[in-house]
């Protein structure tokens, strides 16, 4: 009876444990593989969106070019031997700096597909408003208030999440995307 009982405790603390590593609340996703990094001076589109409060750039790969898009511009990168290997999630990504940052962290790092139709072709159109919209499904998400959703739009979700948030960092020159 012991070891039925002990068996039972050590399986139910295993469930416990496990199910902490999927929990659906935690601000960074881990669902897609992110890794990429870029020196912001060599991309138009990254200087507007690291030193400009609430503007947004998007970063994903299509074939062998990186598309980058801002408010301000928009470039194809042929990608580098070091790019080959990078991740963009499952769309590609939305990075920039929100007008309030709630966390202490100054930047963003999204992915571009809609969480709530989780295709990689379902991408956002992303505004110079700071909110990104869903063509799919019609969920608009605000980019400058952690990626909640701010209208449900024509979507049959009842209980749609926030955007995948991704780590980023900024040293001053490069800034890096992770999960």
């Amino acid at each position: 009876m012991r070891r039925i009982l002990f068996l039972g405790v050590l399986t139910l603390m295993a469930v416990i444990v496990s199910s902490c590593k999927d929990d659906i609340s935690s601000v960074y996703s881990t669902k897609y593989r992110v890794q990429c990094g870029f020196t912001v001076v060599s991309y138009a589109e990254l200087i507007n969106c690291i030193n400009n409060l609430g503007q947004f750039s998007t970063i994903r790969q299509s074939g062998s070019k990186i598309l980058m898009k801002s408010a301000v511009s928009s470039n194809s990168y042929n990608i580098d031997a070091i790019q080959k290997d990078f991740y963009y999630g499952l769309g590609g990504l939305i990075i920039g700096t929100p007008n309030l940052a709630s966390d202490g962290n100054p930047y963003r790092a999204y992915d571009l597909s809609c969480p709530n139709c989780d295709r990689a072709g379902y991408r956002l159109s992303v505004g110079d408003n700071g909110r990104a919209t869903c063509d799919h499904c019609g969920i608009v998400y605000d980019l400058n208030n952690d990626g909640v959703i701010v209208d449900k739009g024509s979507s049959d979700f009842s209980s749609p999440r926030v955007l995948y948030r991704y780590r980023i960092v900024y040293n001053g020159t490069m800034v890096h995307m992770y999960n």
